[in-house]
């Protein structure tokens, strides 16, 4: 028995490694690049594929090969082998050329320098110098074509965490964009007319995380709160929740997000005259929207809740519905006796005691 036990182990030890695999071994790691996998050679002829296209070598194996690339922008070392070959250059120049003529092929482009973005601060910072590429990239807000939009969308979504986190390379031509109202006139335009969610989920996101930004007491959603914009944002939320019933609650925790992000964004816009202005101009369609909000059950959505507060705070002069704001209190006394004072401030209601009893005297007349 102990022979045959031997002979049964025996048989499950790996072979030892030849001369030949030892020396193929050595070529992959050798052609590796960083601490991945991914071969340097193959990059690279990629690479110069890309650089010589003119326009006539488009096949779906170039498709897949730059899809393929698209995947490995991942990596960062990937990135740091690309900004080595000056990649930033080669994108600009392909989309220069290709942007109205090739979608799928510019969406690629986009895409991967969104990755590239992600992955490395470097590249935001080199992309911030580069004015001809910026100007190809934003030139692109014109495209009809929503895969390219959703790409475009995330790439300067990538810059503007610079913003957020007020970083030393903080790319001021994303901030031109914003104070020229130029970025306000791109996001209007999508938030009116797409008819893609994955768009306008992706938009409605970015300008969430704009809204969110005060650098050296500059608030950028000021740029935003436009009566223009808040048309838009009704757009969106019609396009966006056209199947949505109130009593169904949100569906899932994407479409939760979605509320959350679409609310916050009108609630910044609060805190100027002008967003107040636009949010009054169109309070009937806002005020509907706000009533199916507080319908919600408040312990699993208080954030949205508290947006949805601010936002009817701002419309009280001009809007009134018994049924919301009865709800509202309701809401309010909640979270004030579960959470305190402190984490209503957090989210915006600053002066919780005045506020309910403001509401309680407008409804008891």
């Amino acid at each position: 028995m102990g022979e045959q036990s031997f002979s049964s182990n025996e048989t499950n030890v790996n072979p030892a490694l030849t001369d030949d695999l030892i020396e193929d071994l050595e070529k992959i790691k050798g052609d590796a690049i960083g601490n991945t996998l991914y071969s340097e050679r193959w990059v690279l002829k990629t690479l110069m594929q890309i650089s010589q296209f003119s326009g006539n070598e488009w096949n779906d194996e170039f498709e897949s090969n730059l899809c393929s690339l698209w995947d490995m922008t991942l990596e960062k070392d990937v990135v740091n082998l690309l900004m080595k070959h000056d990649i930033i250059t080669i994108i600009s120049r392909v989309i220069e050329l290709c942007s109205t003529s090739n979608n799928r092929l510019t969406e690629i482009m986009v895409g991967l320098l969104g990755n590239m973005c992600c992955v490395s601060s470097n590249v935001r910072i080199e992309l911030s110098q580069r004015e001809e590429t910026i100007t190809n990239i934003l030139l692109l807000f014109d495209s009809p074509d929503a895969p390219v939009l959703i790409q475009l969308i995330r790439l300067v979504h990538a810059t503007a965490w610079d913003l957020l986190k007020e970083k030393d390379n903080v790319p001021s031509w994303l901030e031109n964009e914003l104070i020229s109202f130029r970025l306000c006139n791109y996001i209007t335009f999508i938030l009116k007319s797409s008819t893609n969610d994955e768009l306008l989920y992706g938009t409605l996101e970015f300008l969430n995380t704009l809204c969110s930004v005060t650098i050296n007491d500059k608030d950028f959603s000021q740029y935003f709160a436009t009566s223009d914009l808040v048309k838009g944002m009704l757009e969106s939320w019609g396009q966006l929740f056209s199947n949505w019933s109130s009593e169904d609650g949100f569906l899932n925790k994407h479409q939760k997000k979605v509320a959350e992000h679409w609310s916050a964004v009108l609630s910044s816009f609060t805190g100027h005259v002008n967003g107040r202005a636009a949010l009054c101009e169109n309070y009937e369609n806002i005020g509907e929207i706000i009533y199916k909000i507080v319908q919600q059950p408040f312990e699993s959505a208080d954030i949205i809740l508290i947006s949805a507060v601010n936002i009817l705070d701002s419309l009280v002069r001009v809007y009134f519905s018994r049924s919301s704001l009865k709800r509202l209190l309701i809401i309010l006394n909640s979270l004030y006796q579960n959470a305190g004072k402190y984490r209503l401030i957090k989210y915006g209601v600053e002066h919780s005691h005045d506020f309910l009893f403001y509401w309680y005297l407008y409804i008891a007349n």
